[in-house]
C-alpha cells in the first residue's frame, strides 16, 4: 500500500517506493524458510518443484495483468509510443524488465522515456531472477557440508547454507553500496544490488530454522515478549519515517535501504508477541491481514490504471479519480486472487501440478504475449520506415513551401495544397527522428571533450565553427550539417544532454547526466583555451523555455563562460531556444495529434505562443546585451518567425511534424530551416 500510494499522490508520501525494499526482504525471508524446509524433509531442493510451484503462484495474476495491458495499450495508446510500451511489456513477459530500464536509464533518449503501464514489473523481474539462483546458492552450501563429512547433522548443513547465503548477500551490499555511488541509476534496477535485502530477509529465516538449536536471537524475542513488541515498534517507526523523508533525490538501494532493510527485520523477528499494545496487532488487523491476502495482485493492477487513464479517458487523473482507480485495483485484486490465484495455486488436479505441465504452459503463455508485442513493435517500425524514406525525399525534392520554407515572409504561393494532406515524419515515426550519428557519441561520454566534426573541416577557405550545448544545440545540427554538405561550414560539436553551456553547477535531476556535465564542461574549459582560436565562431543554444533552469543564475552563468573567448576576438552566436510544449514528457504534441485528423491538428495542437515561448525570459537575449555593452562580439539569432505566427506555434508546417517531443525539434523540419540559419548568420556578419 505505501507503493500505491506513493504513485496515486507521490507528493504525500514522498518515500512510498521503499515498500519495494520491504517486499524484497519479505520474499527472501518466505522463499528461503520454504527450501530450508524442503531441505530439512528431503535434505536436498528439487529445482523442478520449486520453480513450478512459484510459476503456479505467480505467474497466472502477472500474465493475466500484461495480456490486459496489452489489449488497452492497442485499444488506447497513440501509435507513437508502441514501440516502447510493448518493448517494456515484452522484457516484462520474460522477467528482464529491470536490466530493460536499467540500459534506458542511462541512455540519454530513451531516459527521458513516458512511464509504460508495466513499469513496475522491475521489483517482480529482480525476484524472479532471485528464484532462479538463490536454490543453486542452498545447493552449493549443501554440498559443501557434504564435503565436509558433517552432513549427517542438520545444523551444519544449516550453517553451511546460511556461510553461503551470508557471503552472497554482503557481497551483494558491498557492491550495492559503491554502485550507487557511482551510477545510482543502474543501481537502483540491477538484481545484483538488491539481491542483499533478500539476502537479509534470508539470514533471518536461517536463524529462525536454528531455533530449536537454541538460536540466541528467537530465543530471546520468545522469552521477552515486551523487548519483541518494541523491536516490532522501532521496525515499523523506521519504514513510516524512511516513506516520510527519503524522496526521488535519496540515492537507492545504498546507504538509505540499510534502514528500510533494518526496520523489515525488526518486524519479522520480532514477530507477533501478543501483548495489547503490540503493533503488531495492527498487522494481524482483518482489514490488514485482506490487504495482505491480495497484496500482490494489487501491486500488478494498480499500475497499468495510473498510467493508462489519461489515455483512456483523455485528461489527467484528479483527486476523485485517483480514489476510483485505488477502489477499482482493489476490486480488480480480489476478483484475481479468487478466481485466477487461489484456483490455479492450490490445484488438487495432479495433471497441472506436475513441474513440466506448469513450466510448459507458463513458456507457451510467455511466447504468445511476447510474439504479439513483437508483431505491434514490427508494425510500427515499418510506419517509422516508410515515414523516414518519405520525409527524407521530400528533403531532398524541397517541394514548393515545404517545412520552413512555409514560413518564410518572402516565399510565395504558400500554403502548397499539394502538401495539404502530407505530414512528415508520423507521430510514430517522429520519435526515431533524432540526430544521433554514432561517432559523437563519445563526446558525451568520454571525460576530456571530443569534437564530433562535420564538413570541410581542413579547407581553410570554409569558416570552422564550434557547437556547444545540450540536446537542443544537438537539434539544430541537421540544419548546420546541410550547409557542411554543401561545402558552406565545418562544424566542432561538442555536446552533452541537459547540460547548458554555462558556469556553475547543472540543476540536472539524473545524477549520471548532472556528473557527465561536470566532467564535459571541466573538460571544455581548458580545451576552448587553447584552441578557441581555430574557430571563426562559436554557436550555442539549449532549453531555457522551462521552469526550473539548468543552472543557477542563467545570465549571469552565460555570459562568465563567453567573456574569455569574447576577450580573445572569437564571436559567439547564440540561438534562442525553440518553442517547448511543455516541461513534461506528457506534453508532447504528438500525444495529441494521434488522436485528430490531420487537418484539425494545428487547430486542435498548436502551441501558444505565450505558454511555449514568452512565458520565460530569454536568457541568451540578455547574456548578448550584458556581455556586449562592453564592444564584445556576441549576437542573437532568433528563429521565432519560422516557428510562429503571432499567438500561435503550429505543430504542422509546410507538412512538416515540426517536435519529436514535448522540446525537441524533428530532424526534418531543423533541415528544412537550413537555408534561413545561413541567412541569419550573414545577415550578422560572422559568415559571407
Amino acid at each position: 500500500m505505501m507503493v500505491v500510494l506513493y504513485h496515486l499522490w507521490p507528493g504525500r508520501l514522498p518515500g512510498g517506493y521503499v515498500g519495494v525494499d520491504v517486499f524484497f526482504v519479505i520474499s527472501g525471508f518466505l522463499i528461503t524458510g520454504n527450501i530450508l524446509r524442503e531441505v530439512e524433509r528431503r535434505g536436498s531442493v528439487r529445482l523442478a518443484d520449486f520453480w513450478a510451484r512459484r510459476v503456479r503462484r505467480l505467474l497466472p495474476a502477472a500474465l493475466l495483468v500484461l495480456a490486459t495491458t496489452a489489449v488497452a495499450v492497442f485499444l488506447f495508446v497513440p501509435r507513437l509510443l508502441w514501440q516502447q510500451f510493448f518493448k517494456e511489456i515484452g522484457a516484462a513477459t520474460l522477467y528482464v524488465e529491470n536490466w530493460s530500464l536499467a540500459r534506458d536509464a542511462v541512455d540519454y533518449l530513451a531516459s527521458s522515456n513516458a512511464p509504460s503501464p508495466v513499469q513496475h514489473y522491475w521489483t517482480l523481474s529482480v525476484e524472479e531472477q532471485f528464484y532462479i539462483v538463490w536454490p543453486f546458492l542452498v545447493l552449493a552450501g549443501i554440498g559443501l557440508a557434504a564435503l565436509s563429512r558433517r552432513a549427517a547433522s542438520g545444523f551444519d548443513r544449516l550453517r553451511m547454507i546460511t556461510v553461503v547465503l551470508g557471503l552472497a548477500t554482503v557481497a551483494s551490499l558491498t557492491y550495492s553500496l559503491w554502485l550507487t555511488a557511482e551510477n545510482p541509476q543502474t543501481a537502483y534496477f540491477s538484481t545484483f544490488t538488491r539481491a542483499w535485502e533478500f539476502g537479509a530477509g534470508a539470514m533471518l529465516a536461517c536463524v529462525t530454522a536454528g531455533r530449536s538449536s537454541g538460536a540466541g536471537l528467537t530465543r530471546l524475542l520468545a522469552q521477552r515478549p515486551r523487548l519483541a513488541a518494541l523491536l516490532s515498534l522501532a521496525g515499523l517507526v523506521v519504514i513510516g519515517c524512511s516513506t516520510l523523508v527519503f524522496n526521488h533525490e535519496t540515492p537507492m538501494p545504498g546507504t538509505a535501504a540499510i534502514w528500510v532493510v533494518a526496520g523489515s527485520v525488526a518486524v519479522m523477528a520480532a514477530g507477533h508477541p501478543g501483548l495489547p499494545w503490540s503493533p503488531s496487532r495492527v498487522l494481524t488487523w482483518r482489514p490488514a491481514t485482506f490487504i495482505g491476502d491480495i497484496s500482490y495482485s494489487i501491486y500488478l493492477w494498480h499500475w497499468p490504471l495510473i498510467v493508462l487513464w489519461p489515455y483512456v479517458f483523455r485528461e489527467s487523473a484528479g483527486l476523485l479519480d485517483r480514489a476510483g482507480i485505488l477502489v477499482a485495483t482493489i476490486v480488480l485484486s480480489w476478483a484475481t486472487k479468487v478466481w485466477v490465484e487461489d484456483p490455479i495455486r492450490t490445484t488438487r488436479n495432479t495433471f497441472l501440478r506436475r513441474p513440466v505441465v506448469s513450466l510448459v504452459a507458463a513458456a507457451i503463455a510467455a511466447v504468445l504475449i511476447v510474439g504479439t508485442c513483437r508483431v505491434a513493435w514490427s508494425d510500427v517500425a515499418r510506419e517509422s520506415e516508410r515515414s523516414t524514406e518519405l520525409a527524407a525525399e521530400l528533403v531532398r525534392d524541397s517541394p514548393r513551401c515545404f517545412g520552413a520554407a512555409a514560413m518564410d515572409p518572402a516565399a510565395k504561393g504558400c500554403p502548397n495544397e499539394d502538401l495539404a494532406d502530407t505530414m512528415v515524419p508520423s507521430t510514430a515515426a517522429v520519435a526515431r527522428d533524432y540526430f544521433a550519428p554514432e561517432r559523437c557519441e563519445t563526446s558525451r561520454t568520454d571525460d576530456g571533450p571530443q569534437p564530433c566534426r562535420f564538413g570541410p573541416v581542413d579547407n581553410p577557405d570554409v569558416p570552422h565553427i564550434a557547437v556547444i550545448g545540450d540536446s537542443h544545440s544537438r537539434a539544430l545540427m541537421p540544419a548546420l550539417v546541410e550547409l557542411a554538405k554543401r561545402g558552406q561550414l565545418s562544424i566542432d560539436l561538442f555536446n552533452s544532454g541537459g547540460c547548458i553551456w554555462a558556469d556553475g553547477r547543472p540543476n540536472i535531476h539524473a545524477t549520471w547526466l548532472r556528473d557527465l556535465c561536470v566532467r564535459f564542461k571541466a573538460g571544455l574549459k581548458p580545451y576552448l583555451a587553447e584552441r578557441a582560436s581555430t574557430y571563426d565562431f562559436i554557436m550555442t543554444t539549449a532549453w531555457t523555455n522551462k521552469p526550473r533552469p539548468s543552472v543557477d543564475r542563467p545570465v549571469e552563468s552565460i555570459a562568465a563562460v563567453w567573456r574569455p573567448l569574447l576577450s580573445a576576438g572569437v564571436p559567439i552566436v547564440a540561438v534562442r531556444d525553440n518553442p517547448s510544449a511543455g516541461p513534461s514528457l506528457d506534453d508532447n504534441p504528438n500525444n495529441c495529434m494521434a488522436t485528430v485528423d490531420l487537418p484539425r491538428r494545428n487547430d486542435t495542437c498548436g502551441l501558444d505562443r505565450g505558454q511555449s515561448l514568452d512565458r520565460y525570459p530569454d536568457p541568451f537575449e540578455a547574456a548578448v546585451r550584458q556581455t556586449r555593452s562592453t564592444g564584445a562580439g556576441s549576437h542573437e539569432i532568433d528563429m521565432t518567425r519560422y516557428y510562429c505566427r503571432e499567438g500561435t506555434c503550429p505543430v504542422v508546417i509546410g507538412g512538416v511534424n515540426v517536435y519529436r517531443d514535448n522540446s525537441h525539434v524533428s530532424v526534418t523540419y531543423a533541415r528544412t530551416m537550413a537555408p534561413y540559419y545561413l541567412r541569419s548568420l550573414r545577415e550578422i556578419g560572422v559568415i559571407r
